[in-house]
């Protein structure tokens, strides 16, 4: 813990030392008597701070409060991130042998941090896993798991783990790992239980869908006080794990204004609780009304993960009538079978200016000549929509300029329609700084009837409940 400690810069400077010292004592409720800070080099008295922390009490309540009050006072997250693993180390040492400890992580330690957190997942489906970020392999997602309560069935979630691990090791360390848990289930008379949870493991690993897309949702409601506010809602899908279904995480009455700060703040969560390296898709679903909002540029995506994410906007307006949804699910099997007879968009621009937009069109691509946060572009989204027309691209701000024309033919003419988002995603990603803006504010509405918004199960009220 003192070296951790001596990697943060600020904590060689006396004050900050000090001020550490103070909000250990209050965490703690404990003084920390005895104080030689003035003649005491940097090392010494952060030995010091560390054996005043840990000489009395929990071991583990001790390293929680240190690796709390360090992030307040250096603000370095790998500081935070060592010692909330050293502080998970301590409680695994309460409940295991060093001899148990030893032999977990040689057979832990290094496996992928994307792939330990798939697995973790798996663990507790259909809940909803939120490591933190101190999570980065097998080995420190173990030693958090052990924090966690165990299963109805008695069976601690750690050991669930380890069956979900075992798996993807080679052959002898997944034996080894296996005897080991057999040794530790037999010692808390749990045998039958973790018999039951192989046997399930092996019969539906978790990595036969690592390869799948995960997925978060923004839904935007109408707030119905206030034209200013509107009620976000957050679902997560996790595309790794067998059978997963969405999950609601958060609603929040939001100003319009605050909308971009707080989508990218949930964002950055979904990225750390799925992971940074997983496919991932992020679909706004809006009104009519707010389908114009500049949601890539809320995103703001690194180079990296923008080749691995896309970004696109689906529809809260979609008619439930039977004839509708059979329209939409038609022209959606055509796009992506590929089997379309003209798959050329429709494209209003090259008619007259007094012509109607004629949505009728066998094509599923339909192009807008106006952003719908104006009347006529809104009136071509809503007849697309009502269409059923599965995909539709505009520009947020000019619909009729050449370039935007150029990108729609860019886009049409390099691949099917149905790799129109990743292709849209790279070419966001391509082109130079002078035209990142322009591009930015290229929208697709992509709506896959495959992947419905979740639906909430009804409410039951109190009295319905007792009457049952």
């Amino acid at each position: 813990m003192v070296e951790v400690l001596r990697t943060a810069p600020l904590l060689s400077e006396e004050p900050a030392r000090r001020a550490l010292a103070r909000m250990l004592a209050h965490a703690l409720d404990r003084t920390f008597s005895g104080d030689e800070s003035a003649t005491q080099l940097p090392e010494e008295h952060l030995s010091w701070i560390v054996a005043r922390c840990m000489e009395q009490g929990e071991p583990t309540e001790a390293a929680d409060a240190l690796a709390r009050v360090a992030g307040t006072v250096t603000g370095d997250v790998n500081v935070t991130a060592q010692l909330r693993l050293l502080s998970d180390f301590q409680l695994a040492r309460t409940r295991l042998g060093d001899e148990d400890l030893i032999v977990l992580r040689r057979l832990l330690q290094g496996q992928a941090a994307s792939e330990a957190r798939a697995l973790a997942r798996a663990c507790l489906h259909p809940f909803p896993v939120l490591l933190p970020p101190h999570c980065t392999d097998a080995w420190s997602v173990a030693l958090h798991l052990l924090r966690r309560n165990a299963l109805p069935s008695g069976l601690p979630l750690f050991l669930v783990f380890l069956e979900h691990v075992a798996p993807v090791l080679e052959s002898s360390a997944a034996q080894e790992l296996r005897t080991w848990a057999d040794q530790y289930a037999q010692s808390q008379d749990l045998q039958e239980q973790l018999t039951a949870c192989r046997s399930r493991v092996m019969a539906t690993p978790a990595r036969d869908c690592e390869s799948l897309e995960s997925r978060v949702m923004f839904v935007l409601l109408a707030d119905g006080l206030g034209d200013d506010y509107c009620v976000l809602q957050v679902w997560h899908q996790d595309g790794q794990t067998v059978g997963a279904h969405p999950v609601r995480v958060s609603d929040a009455r939001v100003r319009r204004q605050d909308l971009g700060p707080l989508v990218y703040e949930r964002l950055q969560q979904a990225m750390t609780h799925i992971g940074q390296s997983v496919p991932l898709t992020i679909e706004f679903w809006l009104p009519l009304t707010l389908a114009n909002l500049p949601v890539v540029q809320w995103c703001r995506p690194s180079a990296e993960s923008a080749a691995r994410n896309q970004v696109v906007v689906r529809s809260l307006d979609r008619l439930g009538t039977p004839a509708a949804r059979d329209s939409w699910k038609r022209r959606w099997d055509q796009m992506i079978a590929g089997s379309l007879p003209d798959r050329r968009p429709h494209d209003t621009s090259a008619e007259p200016p007094d012509a109607a937009p004629e949505v009728q069109s066998p094509t599923p691509l339909l192009v807008l000549t106006a952003p719908p946060d104006r009347e006529e572009g809104q009136q071509q989204l809503l007849e697309g929509i009502r269409s059923g027309v599965p995909a539709i691209l505009w520009h947020r701000s000019d619909c009729t300029s050449g370039s935007f024309h150029q990108y729609v033919r860019d886009l049409i003419d390099t691949g099917p329609l149905a790799e129109l988002p990743t292709r849209l995603g790279q070419l966001q990603q391509s082109k130079d700084s002078l035209d990142s803006e322009a591009l930015s504010d290229l929208t697709l509405l992509w709506d896959d009837p495959t992947r419905p918004l979740p639906v909430l199960k009804a409410l039951t009220s109190p009295d319905e409940v007792v009457a049952r």
